[in-house]
């Protein structure tokens, strides 16, 4: 709806009040307009131009996109090696009780820094595939955040950086599992986020129910804080602390 009004109006841009009005009217009540604009700028170049006192936005065109890079050919061995739990990784069929074909996938794009390397590798299914092929095309606007957050070290650095790229904007589980696994693959790479508390780290979630059959969690950054200089050192710190605070004063004298 907002990138509608922002088309048609691209030759008189909307002010801020019109939008917000229009937004209003449009879903009978109240809308969150910086998230929506947030949105659309996903995509879309929007500039922000002052009319006197009135704040008006103009569409300017799309946001240009980083050229696609070319997967490197996959070995017969290596395939033969990651397709042979003959299972899907994300939906969990089989060639032989569905009939699907598998193929190999990189969990994190070649694009945004991943490597050849087998725990880069998993068995995905076409279907499946091609759902996530078309899904990271649309966070290819991304893609610079995303490489760079997915070359840190530790996976807590990675999740963490990849939620202060995204500036406060809502980030959704499977982008942020992409990245925790950067490295080697984290299968609770959600105990990797909640680490994070652990360094006064503060963020929050929220559920979405209308993205297709699955129900979809995103997370935004609150507050971040300065990487200590051993991340896993200061997470057991923290955490003995917190197990300390918790005793008793009885279990304390014991």
């Amino acid at each position: 709806m907002l990138y509608g009004l922002l088309y048609r109006r691209h030759c008189r841009p909307a002010s801020l009040a019109e939008t917000r009005l229009y937004l209003q009217t449009a879903f009978s009540g109240d809308v969150d307009l910086n998230r929506a604009l947030a949105d659309v700028r996903d995509y879309f170049v929007i500039d922000e131009v002052r009319d006197g006192q009135e704040l008006r936005y103009r569409l300017v065109g799309w946001v240009d996109h980083p050229e696609p890079v070319d997967d490197p050919p996959i070995s017969d061995r290596l395939f033969a090696e990651v397709t042979a739990p003959q299972r899907c990784a994300q939906c969990g069929r089989t060639p032989l009780e569905h009939g699907v074909e598998l193929d190999v996938d990189y969990r994190l794009p070649i694009s945004w820094g991943g490597t050849v390397d087998p725990d880069n590798l998993q068995p995905l299914c076409l279907r499946c595939k091609r759902g996530k092929q078309q899904y990271l095309e649309v966070q290819a606007v991304h893609a610079d955040k995303i490489r760079q957050a997915a070359s840190c070290d530790e996976p807590q650095r990675r999740i963490g950086e990849l939620l202060k790229a995204f500036d406060g904007k809502w980030v959704r589980t499977d982008l942020l599992s992409i990245v925790a696994s950067a490295k080697e693959y984290q299968e609770d790479w959600q105990r990797r986020l909640r680490d994070l508390r652990y360094l006064n780290w503060n963020y929050t979630h929220e559920k979405r129910y209308h993205e297709g059959a699955r129900v979809w969690t995103y997370y935004r950054l609150i507050q971040a804080q300065p990487w200590p200089e051993n991340i896993h050192a200061a997470i057991k710190m923290e955490e003995r602390r917190r197990r300390q605070a918790k005793r008793s004063p009885s279990d304390s004298a014991k």
